[in-house]
C-alpha cells in the first residue's frame, strides 16, 4: 500500500519523456477533446497526426465514450502543455492493454471508476482506435 501511495505523490511524466507514440498519441487525444467539446473539425489535422481518416474518426469516438462515461471530467492538458495528467496516463496505459488483448488487466485498471457496461464500451472503442490507428502504421 505504501508503494501505491508513494506512486501517486510523483507528479504526472513530462509529455517529451515520453516515447514518440504516447506523446503523439496523448496530443491527438487533446485535440479530439477540444474538438468534440467544441464543435470544430480537426478531422484533418488528426488524420495527419495519426496516418489517416479511419484512426481519426475513431480517437473522436473514443473521446466522445470516455467524455460521457468518466465519473468526473477527464482531465487532459492543453495540445502545447508539456505536463500530463494522470487520466492521461490511464489512456496511455489502456491503449496498451487494448492493443495487448489484456481485458482483465484494463478492467483491473478502471474497475474502480468505471462501471461495467461503460468500461466495455471504452474497452471496445479502445480495440476500434488500436485496430485503426495499427492499420495506418502496418
Amino acid at each position: 500500500m505504501e508503494e501505491i501511495l508513494e506512486k501517486l505523490l510523483l507528479p504526472s511524466p513530462d509529455i517529451r519523456t515520453l516515447p514518440a507514440v504516447e506523446a503523439k498519441l496523448i496530443i491527438a487525444f487533446r485535440l479530439a477533446v477540444v474538438a468534440s467539446k467544441n464543435e470544430y473539425d480537426f478531422k484533418e489535422r488528426l488524420a495527419d497526426r495519426l496516418g489517416g481518416e479511419r484512426a481519426a474518426t475513431r480517437i473522436l469516438i473514443l473521446a466522445e465514450t470516455i467524455g460521457a462515461a468518466w465519473p468526473e471530467r477527464f482531465q487532459i492538458g492543453r495540445p502545447c502543455c508539456s505536463l500530463t495528467t494522470p487520466e492521461e496516463i490511464w489512456l496511455i496505459a489502456s491503449i496498451r492493454l487494448a492493443a495487448g488483448g489484456n481485458r482483465p488487466a484494463f478492467d483491473s485498471l478502471s474497475c474502480e471508476m468505471i462501471g461495467e457496461s461503460e468500461r466495455e464500451r471504452i474497452y471496445t472503442d479502445l480495440c476500434g482506435f488500436v485496430a485503426a490507428y495499427m492499420g495506418t502504421r502496418g
